[in-house]
């Protein structure tokens, strides 16, 4: 299966779903104009992913990073739907998914939308401020 990079834009985050390294980003602000062909790839590459391993009996180990600088509320649909299909991809016996949602100190919004997450998709999350 090969790697999902989608380069930022004005109005949309990057995404870099990196297999081989293990590791799953999605950064930036996120506001397209058209949502749904935004994030119906990336929402079908994960599925595509969960299936993939839910055929393997090997352990694989997955870091997410989330670090937004803004969303707007059509977004947060989709990154509802995201972080969802990452916890039934952390419930498959062999996958251990670590998630992080990393915000600026001071950004409260973003910090109340991580907190949110958690307790709308039950993933675990792990909230870290920067500066």
């Amino acid at each position: 299966m090969q790697p999902l990079k989608i380069e930022p834009t004005t109005s949309s985050f990057a995404v870099d779903l990196d297999i081989e390294k293990g590791e799953f980003r999605f950064s930036g602000e996120s506001r397209p104009e058209n949502a749904p062909r935004f994030f119906e790839p990336i929402l079908s590459w994960l599925n595509a992913f969960k299936e993939m391993k839910a055929k393997e009996n090997n352990d694989y180990n997955l870091k997410v990073i989330f670090n937004f600088d803004y969303f707007n509320s059509t977004s947060t649909k989709y990154i509802v739907d995201i972080a969802k299909l990452l916890k039934t991809i952390d419930d498959l016996p062999h996958v251990e998914v670590k998630t992080e949602w990393h915000y600026k100190e001071i950004d409260e919004d973003i910090e109340e939308s991580g907190r949110e997450l958690i307790d709308w998709t039950n993933l675990d999350i792990k909230l870290i401020p920067y500066n």
